[in-house]
């Protein structure tokens, strides 16, 4: 038997519905069985191998629900109608049938077994159907037929046995498979079994040593990424899921196919466009609770109903006392048996978990109103946080309770003072619910909103526009509309709404109100990146309160970057040392942290950005998802610049999952530019373009989301060689993000819309940009942005004809990055530098600065660059790349054509036999068209070829 042991080939996810492939071995382009293809794919290839005389064994591994049943139904129907002579023996485990031994051999064996003399001494026929305890002799034998029975049928053709749940098979049925399976080999048979990770203990130790050991091919599936949520939605319902709620779903299920593909079916289509607090039990799960609790003991109902009262995660002593059952751990193995909750323990504490989604919500709908309440009040008395006393008390109040909402009141001025938005939020809107007369009910309202936005839930607070809306005009509401408006990236709105809050509010009479409309004016800046915008609101806000609260503490933190982006960097600096020296350790130091590291980045102090960055991303001190998105968003671009690309890349995966849930576009850009420019640098196309699709704005959107934007899309058309496509997103960024003598601006494009002015053969536009742009006074001089400016005025003089200056240039921007570590930076100086020398007719130097580009791309895993460094150094002439074998006539035949060819004539044949037009090629090889065109015509000559499709085919003999 082959030896082996598969893990997923790719990111892909797996998934879910049940349907017929095609014929041909691969699904179909239409299938519902969304993001199975990998899986598929790896059974087909084990399965072609088998059909060669190899045994074969595999394990599709997942949780209950993943799908392991539904894909292996595709590949059973597969083989049935798909595949000529293929024999199928198939069994189910089931836990109770598990009791009677043979059950699972019974189902294996419905065929009458084929036997022979040679394959088994004699005796009586053997029962197929399920018999008393077995004895080891008898399961040998047993084995033996079954051994015998398999051969016979694989004599005629391939054989495929596969076994569903196989954890819930039988003992001696598992026994006598393994025992089989152990013994075959060069036969047509595959082996076919799903398997259960968490009910893996069933399964005897030597048998499941087996099943999990390197003999054993095993697939894993893993839980639905939203993006293929979407899709299984899209293909299956036709119903189009927003981003925010395919994470939603895949939080609620914990990404599992069966609990999504029933919530798609159950719930109305119109849930799916709005945002939802939680998502209800499917039927089935609220069949099986009501089954299980209707057989349960008295006292395993009062701990389910007790936790799912006490919600996730609930204690043993907290679950105790709700229930009023003194000791739970018979309840507990109870309900463990059952499959309905369980107990987990860790170093840091104990808690009793239910183990499907949905679980809880389905026995918390089965309490009666009235006990419900009477848990919740002793729940209240249980729990130490105050925030989950309220929340418990809040839920055993149905009526109005002004002495409760005002303490739910103090407790969110509390939690707004340390930066814990989410919490004042949910305080405020139950004291809103509580109000006893109306102006107190809605001030409390939109405060909730406000504290929402900071927060940083903008789906949760977008659902609440319409009631905003319709509450009577006031200088509170209109600034409630603008930081909402601010915070889902409409300029246009907040603008109007912010000046007429500011119209509105008194300063004298309430400076706290007004230095709150201040404050976000100041985000509005920032947005804007409007250095004077956010200096002048931020000393506005700052005088009308004190340094402890919120809107001071928001506005300091943003203050220095309004003073960078006036080229005030001095300034900037200090303001955040002073920032430092009076912020607390809670919520509202995440600010601080998050406006310093983006001033750090910026000025190349990139590890000091890279430790704020990381302080500030959690959010398990209580702060806001607002700033910690900002944070992570940035935090990715940090690693980027450092080269560390596995963490940047594993920081976009992190918060594209908070970002999508909270619906904040005005963070989407930054996060998914970074995101694009990597997969576009690292080659993986597909995953380059959902990146730029998911950093585009509309028209008049905030700078802050327009620049981003533009760029994830300008790096991904220079990636692919294309500098027209990158030239048209670059030339509005000119007017719309310009650097003056009083503006800086943040975003590095520069250096790269010189560069597709250069490779567009625009040079008096690119030297008229580069000259201005050098001539800006600067208060210091930033290494990188100087490193910029040298190897753009390298690559254009290069393009004018002047090689040996552009080498000081090109020299000059290295030295600039000496003794910083920013490989990116220099991998993309060093790659223009050897490019423009090896253009020059500099072969020797453009070989040994190519050699340096490509070493440090391969370390990125800019598998892009690689490739273009390799086909640059192909063009120096200096490289002999691969010899062909002198025993294989064809190669060396192909081979005899290359070795004729100058260097160049090589590279352009490289990229033409795989399909560049000229344009492309020259772009590519920095070339003109014309020069293409020429070496095509000679490389025709001199390999006796006439056609483009005659060239692509030498080149396919030749790989």
């Amino acid at each position: 038997m082959e030896g082996r042991r598969r893990g997923r080939q790719d990111g892909s996810g797996r998934v879910a519905a049940m349907t017929a492939a095609s014929i041909h071995g691969e699904m179909a382009e239409d299938s519902p069985l969304v993001g199975r293809r990998t899986v598929f794919a790896e059974l087909l290839e084990i399965f072609r191998t088998v059909r060669k005389g190899k045994v074969g064994a595999v394990v599709i591994s997942g949780p209950s629900g993943s799908g392991k049943t539904a894909v292996l139904d595709l590949f059973l129907e597969h083989c049935r109608t798909g595949v000529r002579g293929v024999r199928v023996l198939s069994a189910m485990g089931d836990e109770w049938e598990a009791q009677f031994p043979l059950a699972g051999y019974s189902q294996l064996m419905l065929t009458s077994p084929l036997r022979s003399a040679k394959d088994y001494g004699g005796g009586p026929a053997l029962p197929a159907g399920p018999v008393a305890a077995l004895t080891p002799a008898q399961v040998v034998n047993y084995a033996s037929t079954l051994s015998t029975h398999l051969e016979g049928l694989q004599s005629h053709g391939s054989v495929v046995v596969a076994v569903d749940d196989v954890h819930r098979l039988d003992v001696e049925s598992l026994r006598i498979l393994t025992f089989v399976m152990r013994r075959l080999h060069g036969k047509r048979i595959l082996f076919v079994l799903t398997l259960n990770p968490d009910d893996a203990a069933r399964v005897p130790t030597g048998a499941l040593d087996f099943l999990t050991g390197h003999q054993v091919a095993t697939i894993p599936l893993d839980p639905l990424t939203p993006q293929q949520v979407q899709d299984l939605a899209r293909r299956t319902l036709g119903v189009e899921l927003s981003a925010t709620a395919a994470h939603g779903l895949v939080q609620h299920t914990g990404g599992l196919a069966q609990p999504i593909v029933e919530l798609l079916h159950e719930l109305p289509a119109e849930t799916w466009q709005t945002w939802f607090p939680s998502l209800p039990p499917t039927s089935r799960v609220r069949a099986r609770v009501r089954s299980v609790l209707g057989a349960a003991s008295p006292v395993l109902v009062a701990v389910a109903e007790a936790a799912s009262v006490l919600g996730s995660a609930a204690s043993v002593a907290e679950v105790s006392e709700v229930s009023g059952v003194g000791s739970v751990m018979e309840a507990l193995d109870e309900g463990h048996r059952a499959g309905l909750l369980g107990l987990t323990v860790d170093q840091a504490r104990s808690a009793v978990v239910f183990f499907e989604p949905g679980t809880s919500e389905a026995i918390y709908e089965q309490i009666v109103p009235s006990r419900r309440i009477a848990l919740h009040r002793l729940a209240a008395e249980a729990v130490q946080p105050e925030g989950d006393r309220l929340g418990h008390r809040v839920s055993a109040t149905p009526g109005a309770n002004e002495a409760l909402a005002e303490e739910l009141e103090e407790f969110a001025r509390r939690q707004a003072r340390v930066g814990a938005w989410q919490d004042a939020s949910t305080a405020l809107f139950s004291a809103s619910r509580l109000s006893l007369d109306i102006r107190s009910r809605n001030d409390r309202l939109l405060r909730a909103v406000d504290a929402l936005v900071g927060s940083g839930n903008i789906s949760q607070a977008q659902m609440w526009t319409a009631a905003v809306d319709a509450l009577p005009p006031s200088p509170l509401r209109s600034s409630v509309l603008g930081y909402l408006s601010t915070a889902s990236g409409q300029n246009d709105s907040a603008q109007t709404q912010l000046e007429m809050a500011w119209r509105t509010s008194n300063p004298q009479h309430d400076p706290s109100a007004a230095a709150q409309v201040a404050q976000r004016f100041v985000l509005h800046g920032v947005a804007s990146w409007d250095g004077p915008m956010i200096t002048t609101w931020a000393e506005r806000a700052m005088e009308l309160t004190p340094p402890e609260t919120p809107a001071h503490i928001e506005s300091e933190a943003i203050y220095g970057l309004g003073l960078y982006a006036q080229g005030r960097v001095a300034e900037a600096e200090a303001s955040y040392h002073r920032a430092f020296e009076h912020a607390d350790e809670n919520a509202q130091k995440q600010r601080v942290q998050m406006g310093a590291g983006w001033l750090a980045l910026r000025l190349d102090n990139v590890e000091t950005a890279l430790v704020n960055f990381e302080s500030a991303a959690p959010t398990d001190r209580g702060g806001s998802m607002r700033i910690s998105l900002w944070a992570e968003a940035w935090l990715a671009r940090t690693h980027l610049v450092l080269g560390n690309w596995d963490a940047a890349a594993a920081t976009v995966a992190r918060a594209s999952v908070r970002l999508e849930t909270s619906r904040m576009p005005l963070i989407r850009p930054l996060l998914y530019w970074t995101a694009a420019e990597l997969w576009s640098m690292r080659g993986d196309w597909e995953r380059a373009r959902y990146y730029v699709s998911q950093a585009a704005v509309q028209p008049g959107t905030y700078r802050a989301m327009q620049v981003p934007a533009s760029l994830a899309r300008a790096r991904f058309h220079e990636a692919r060689a294309d500098y027209e496509g990158a030239l048209a997103v670059l030339q509005p960024l000119t007017e719309l993000d310009p650097w003056t003598e009083h503006r800086v601006s943040f975003w590095p494009w520069q250096d790269t819309y010189v560069n597709a002015l250069v490779m567009t053969d625009q040079l008096e536009a690119a030297d008229s940009f580069l000259t201005a742009f050098e001539r800006v006074p600067r208060e210091r001089e930033i290494p990188s942005d100087m490193a910029r400016m040298a190897w753009a005025r390298g690559r254009l003089v290069a393009a004018q004809g002047d090689p040996d200056t552009a080498r000081e240039h090109f020299e000059a921007s290295l030295g600039h990055l000496r003794g910083l570590n920013r490989p990116y930076l220099r991998a993309r100086v060093s790659f223009a530098f050897g490019q423009s020398m090896r253009r020059a007719g500099k072969r020797r130097l453009a070989s040994t600065v190519l050699r340096a580009a490509r070493d440090l791309y391969d370390t990125l895993g800019a598998a892009t660059y690689v490739e273009r460094c390799d086909r640059e150094l192909k063009a120096t002439g200096l490289d002999a790349g691969n010899v062909p074998d002198p025993a294989d006539p064809v190669l060396t035949a192909v081979g005899t054509h290359h070795l004729q060819l100058t260097a160049q004539e090589r590279a352009v044949a490289d990229l033409v036999a795989g399909g560049a037009t000229n344009k492309e090629a020259a772009r590519a090889l920095f070339l003109a068209e014309k020069t293409v065109q020429y070496h095509l015509t000679r490389l025709y000559r001199k390999m006796g070829i006439r056609s483009r499709s005659e060239l692509a085919a030498v080149f396919r003999a030749k790989d």
